[in-house]
């Protein structure tokens, strides 16, 4: 009876430890996280080091790394993972593991503890893979993992917002907002001498008109072609650099377009103290005076109307090299917000009213006072100066810190 007693426990003992797991054969649940970055981001690369000595250090740990603009796939990856995530403002670096995510990295070290806490709660509580849904998603075949639910993600620690740029010196870049920098460069834009001299040109010829009608009719006509055209041309360009995505080389021509043309604006306020257009040669411009003066005084109001709206737009459109690229230079830099598409057209129709603001202004006083408003040429030159400085700041910040513009 003992012995079948003590062969009974012996039994036992075998099974339970058949049946225990062995510690050294646990096996360690894998985590996939992903980080996006991009070329000129400083703190993408201090990201990316965090990141490995983590997936060194955490066993089970795999980090793949997402550049922006290096493919157009990886550029949709990132709007899908945005969207999924429903991030308002995404931006680099972007750090994604299950549903929580982390933008911006903090010097002090406590982003990377952020990051562990992260990969260790999708450890605990097995995650779906956002990412490589998305990734499906994007390259349009199905999806075969549950819907992720919403991100519990922390707040991003702030980045440093403090830049010194050209002529500026120091700058918290936190006191800057885009409706300001609109503002801004709009009002540059539309003192620009090239676009004077022929609002300046047509009020000169209305003034001789008889009937106030007929010259507020024009007037208004030319006003709001330049209008229409410019805000086309602006829309159209903001949604190729959207479509292009975050290329890095897009990203770098336009910051170097800004550089030139931050030159071109200062060395215009030094050596053109008038202010007056030098990109129009005389002949053209004799074309020009030429065309609104056969126009005006054309009897038929309709043929007129019709001819101001054509003229406006071929004027403009040429005219526009007097610009010095500052439109393409502010849809890049409102992309690298990447505004919902309401509020980037609610922007562009801000820049368009500033950009008319004192085209109209001019325009309104001389057919109040029927006679031609003076003193654009120091407010051109002024103009220079502030676009200049403005510029130079913008296309530093496109080259060295695009991360700043994001």
């Amino acid at each position: 009876m003992a012995r079948g007693a003590a062969a009974l426990t012996v039994w036992v003992v075998m099974v339970f430890a058949l049946l225990a797991p062995s510690p050294g054969g646990a096996q360690t649940p894998e985590v996939r996280a992903y980080v996006f970055w991009q070329q000129g981001c400083p703190y993408c690369e201090l990201a990316r080091e965090a990141l490995r000595a983590l997936s060194a250090e955490m066993d089970g740990v795999q980090v793949g790394e997402i550049e922006l603009g290096a493919s157009l796939e990886a550029n949709l990856l990132f709007r899908e993972v945005a969207g999924r995530l429903e991030i308002a403002s995404p931006a680099v670096p972007l750090f994604v593991v299950g549903p929580r995510y982390q933008i911006g990295f903090a010097r002090d070290g406590s982003t990377r503890e952020t990051y562990r806490q992260m990969i260790a709660a999708c450890r605990d509580a097995l995650c779906p893979d956002v990412v490589a849904g998305a990734r499906h998603a994007a390259a349009g075949t199905p999806q075969t993992h549950p819907p992720a639910p919403a991100p519990s993600a922390p707040q991003a620690p702030a980045l440093e917002r403090r830049v010194s740029l050209p002529l500026l010196g120091e700058v918290d870049l936190g006191d800057l907002s885009l409706p300001a920098l609109t503002v801004a460069l709009a009002a540059v834009d539309g003192f620009n001498p090239c676009a004077m001299w022929v609002l300046a040109l047509l009020i000169g010829f209305l003034l001789g008109v008889r009937e106030p009608w007929r010259m507020w009719t024009l007037g208004a006509i030319f006003l709001l072609t330049t209008a229409a055209m410019y805000f086309a041309v602006m829309a159209a360009w903001l949604n190729i650099v959207m479509w292009l995505g975050a290329l890095s080389w897009l990203r770098l021509v336009i910051g170097a377009l800004a550089l030139v043309a931050g030159g071109y604006y200062l060395r215009e306020y030094w050596t053109n103290p008038e202010g007056v257009c030098r990109v129009t040669p005389s002949a053209r411009r004799q074309t020009i005076r030429a065309a609104f003066q056969r126009l005006v005084e054309e009897p038929n109001i309709v043929i007129a109307g019709l001819g101001i709206a054509v003229l406006a737009v071929g004027v403009n459109l040429i005219e526009l090299a007097c610009s010095a690229g500052i439109p393409a230079i502010y849809t890049q830099t409102l992309a690298m917000h990447d505004p919902a598409p309401a509020a980037s057209l609610g922007y562009l129709a801000l820049y368009i009213a500033v950009f008319l603001l004192d085209d109209t202004a001019i325009f309104v006083v001389a057919m109040v006072t029927l006679r031609a408003v003076s003193g654009s040429g120091t407010l051109s030159r002024l103009s220079h100066l502030v676009g200049g400085i403005v510029l130079l700041g913008l296309g530093a910040l496109m080259i060295l810190r695009p991360d700043l513009l994001s």
